[in-house]
């Protein structure tokens, strides 16, 4: 279900081949929605996006070069990226499952949503604050 225009829109999609039932997870403004498929015996299988009607594989997004596997996508901003879980495929880490932050990057500018888009939170306390706790933890000097 996404909302736009003051409206609400039931919108089903189907899974992704090979894939017993698929669900959504987070959604934005722009009517993009991320999720994650299951096999029938309850494994997770692939995180996706859905879009303008279509239903993609996350891991067809990344770079050939990703020691990650994406399984579960769970959160998309305004800026399209999107938050989720992943399992690295090899090296020490492999098997192990870690959080990932996939940003869109359009490929014929050579840029991303992060480089054009603020993506950091942007502190609002005062700096005295900062000095403060970093003092109480005993983090040795703080200059600015």
């Amino acid at each position: 279900m996404y909302k736009r225009q003051g409206e609400y829109t039931i919108t089903s999609f189907n899974t992704l081949p090979g894939d017993y039932f698929s669900f959504g997870e987070g959604i934005n403004n722009q009517g993009q929605a991320v999720g994650s498929t299951q096999l029938q015996n309850g494994d997770w299988s692939h995180a996706f996006i859905w879009q303008n009607g279509v239903i993609t594989d996350l891991n067809t997004l990344f770079p050939a070069s990703s020691n990650l596997y994406a399984t579960m996508a769970n959160s998309i901003n305004e800026h399209g990226q999107i938050s989720g879980m992943a399992n690295v495929l090899s090296g020490p880490n492999a098997g192990k499952i870690h959080a990932f932050l996939a940003t869109p990057v359009n490929a014929s500018v050579g840029k991303s949503v992060a480089d054009v888009a603020r993506t950091l939170p942007k502190i609002t306390l005062p700096a005295n604050v900062g000095k403060q706790i970093l003092h109480r933890l005993g983090v040795g000097r703080f200059e600015q």
